[in-house]
């Protein structure tokens, strides 16, 4: 991002909330160039919001668009070369534009490429050793896109875990992962020196990764039960949501990896819609989940309390499997599906500033 989108950036963030006379509201999106989708991948580039892939209706998708929140304007990207195309793909925004892994489980296809934002052009890569299969999870290192875990079919998918130079192109299968047998992982995380993964190996063992990319030294760590899936890191604890049927309150656990050490967040003020579709999002060291269906729950983990937001109706609060961004001050969300007959992806957004 250059100074002055990034001084345009935080000008905005300033207007809206000003508008909004200190409170924040969610703020439509313009239309987009795209259909809706569930499951589509989104990366922020510092000044856009790129948005790839997905599911529309049974249908792969290998297309996408821009949203740039300054202008708020939108444009259409090339597709993505052939055999890259689906949802639940592993994305990252890196140096050398956004790089895009997806692999379909049972019938394929798998494809990896990059972006470049500036060029409006993709460049093709390996496809890498991992193969078909679903459920990964990915997280990005600072040089590398770790993909672990996954199914395929009934079965964990094997091996479980590669590692990807978008530079190169180059794929690796660290001993460490290799050696695992298999992971069906629920979030993974970076914090700056490793990735944080947790899920459940083949045996249904629930367990915490800690995976070193430098070193490939792998460390095991049992979670306390079953059901946890990791959403976020604070900078020095771990953050999980515990599983609970959809229409209850989010519970939260912090984890300390350092001191090995688990604490119970504080109880969240209330429930998400009683439609069981809504979302959550990690947004700048906050946690942030429906509340009700016109209201917003914010969660801070350095203060361990919860805010209730009268922002109004959003993605967030009726949409579920949406494509969700944070640009260091404002929380953008697109599509997704609403819980009606067929269920319908709508192509709406919205966008709310939370400030830093």
């Amino acid at each position: 991002m250059t100074l002055r989108h990034a001084l345009a950036v935080a000008g905005l963030a300033l207007l809206l909330t000003a508008l909004g006379g200190g409170a924040p509201v969610w703020r439509p999106l313009p239309a987009a160039p795209i259909p809706g989708r569930i499951v589509a991948s989104a990366v922020w580039t510092g000044s856009r919001m790129l948005v790839w892939g997905g599911t529309r209706q049974g249908r792969e998708r290998s297309d996408g668009a821009a949203y740039d929140p300054v202008t708020r304007t939108w444009r259409r990207l090339p597709d993505a070369p052939a055999g890259t195309e689906g949802g639940y793909g592993a994305a990252a925004w890196t140096p050398e534009g956004m790089v895009v892994f997806a692999a379909n489980s049972p019938d394929g296809p798998v494809g990896t490429a990059v972006y470049d934002l500036q060029a409006n052009r993709w460049r093709s890569l390996p496809a890498g050793p991992l193969g078909i299969r679903e459920s990964y999870a990915s997280v990005w290192t600072g040089t590398e896109l770790l993909v672990v875990g996954g199914n395929s079919g009934d079965a964990l998918a094997k091996p479980t875990g590669a590692l990807l130079d978008p530079r190169t192109g180059a794929w690796r299968v660290p001993r460490t992962l290799a050696a695992l047998p298999g992971l069906m992982p629920s979030g993974a995380v970076w914090t700056g020196t490793r990735a944080l993964v947790a899920g459940l190996l083949r045996n249904r063992t629930p367990v915490l990764l800690s995976f070193d990319p430098r070193t490939n030294a792998l460390r095991r760590t049992a979670l306390p039960e079953a059901g946890l899936a990791l959403v976020g890191w604070t900078g020095s604890r771990a953050l999980f949501t515990r599983s609970t049927t959809p229409t209850a309150p989010p519970a939260l656990l912090l984890y300390d990896p350092a001191a090995g050490t688990w604490a119970h967040a504080a109880a969240a003020p209330c429930a998400p819609p009683a439609s069981g579709y809504s979302q959550s999002v990690w947004a700048g060291g906050r946690f942030v989940a429906a509340c009700g269906t016109n209201r917003l729950q914010v969660y801070r983990p350095r203060t361990n309390r919860w805010r209730i937001l009268a922002a109004g109706p959003s993605p967030l609060n009726r949409l579920s499997w949406g494509a969700n961004v944070w640009t260091g001050t404002t929380l953008i969300s697109w599509s997704g599906t609403v819980k009606k007959p067929f269920n319908p992806m709508p192509a709406v957004g919205a966008s709310i500033v939370l400030g830093r």
